[in-house]
């Protein structure tokens, strides 16, 4: 039996049939570093979706080079960066590789919630906020109203919001970029629209710091057949709300079936479960594992007896469910 891969948050639906269309038009084309009319299609493509003009867009290979390039923009801004734990782990690691430190505020223990308190006493011109919302790997909203966005826009110079899950939780501060010089959002193609192997995300912002981002950024990064796959992906709507649509029912199915056994789960907004366990989740991802499921578990003591489940097919669930109530037996 294959290993069924529910560590990564991928989608385990194959992208649109436009997509490998998309491809297969452009593919004798990568003799060339750029064609401007894909280009320019997928930007206006991509402008109707965002609902911002092309000016506020930028586009980069993967939301994680995106992340990338904005701890670039602050460090030569000056700006010291802040963040939430647990949060997505790449961004972190992304700044050490940029030789950045992050600072770090604890979400609530056990509802992984914000304290605009203790974040509030961390702002200032010079702090550049990061957060992932919904939030990886908890799973849950850290923010769901405009009142804590301008709460902490005025605290902080740059506030970067991370919507690689907006898909799935339908709330977006992506409008707010058009009257906010500080305000910058992340997002990706590789959930929803089932494209994680493409690598493309984009960042929204004011007009002069989505430009300006570019000067951090390498010339020509995106594939050509990414930008495709991207194009097909966003002329086939339809596909990727059904997607999401199937993507939530499976995963209330297998929130239910976590319940079932004994297990809580945090009320999730993504593609992924992040569910509570007796034991330390190293130990149960070990013995998932050997049943030939890969799960994430975390060696931070803030979330060592979670474990971050990510939706598979319905057949990998049930397998998942299966083991893992095995072993709670032997525990």
């Amino acid at each position: 039996m294959p290993v069924a891969r529910m560590h990564l948050n991928e989608s385990p639906f194959e992208p649109s049939k436009l997509v490998a269309s998309y491809v297969s038009r452009y593919a004798s084309l990568l003799n060339l570093y750029q064609v401007e009319e894909l280009e320019a299609e997928f930007m206006k493509r991509l402008s109707s979706y965002v609902g911002l003009p092309e000016d506020h867009l930028r586009f980069f290979p993967s939301s994680s080079e995106a992340l990338a390039t904005v701890i670039r923009y602050c460090r030569s801004k000056g700006l010291r960066l802040v963040s939430v734990w647990p949060t997505f782990h790449g961004f972190r690691e992304l700044a050490q590789m940029e030789g950045v430190r992050v600072d770090q505020v604890d979400l609530t223990p056990g509802s992984f919630e914000l304290d605009l308190a203790r974040l509030a006493r961390e702002g200032g011109s010079g702090r550049a906020l990061y957060l992932c919302n919904p939030n990886n790997p908890t799973s849950n909203m850290l923010f769901e109203d405009r009142v804590t966005l301008d709460f902490l826009l005025d605290r902080f110079r740059l506030v970067v919001v991370d919507e690689a899950y907006f898909e799935f939780s339908r709330f977006t501060v992506a409008d707010r970029v058009r009257d906010s010089d500080g305000l910058l959002v992340v997002r990706t193609f590789s959930k929803a629209f089932s494209l994680a192997g493409a690598r493309v995300g984009y960042v929204a912002a004011n007009p002069e710091l989505a430009a300006e981002l570019g000067d951090y950024a390498m010339l020509f990064s995106v594939p050509i057949t990414s930008l495709a796959a991207a194009l097909g992906a966003l002329e086939d709507l339809d596909y990727m709300e059904e997607v999401v649509e199937r993507t939530l029912e499976l995963r209330e199915e297998l929130r239910r079936g976590v319940s079932e056994l004994g297990l809580h789960s945090l009320d999730s907004r993504t593609n992924f479960l992040f569910i509570k366990t007796p034991a330390p989740g190293g130990v149960l991802t070990r013995r998932l594992r050997e049943a030939g499921l890969r799960v994430r578990a975390y060696d931070d003591d803030a979330i060592r007896n979670y474990i971050r489940v990510s939706v598979s097919t319905r057949e990998n669930n049930l397998r998942f469910l299966g083991a893992l109530a095995e072993i709670l037996r032997t525990l």
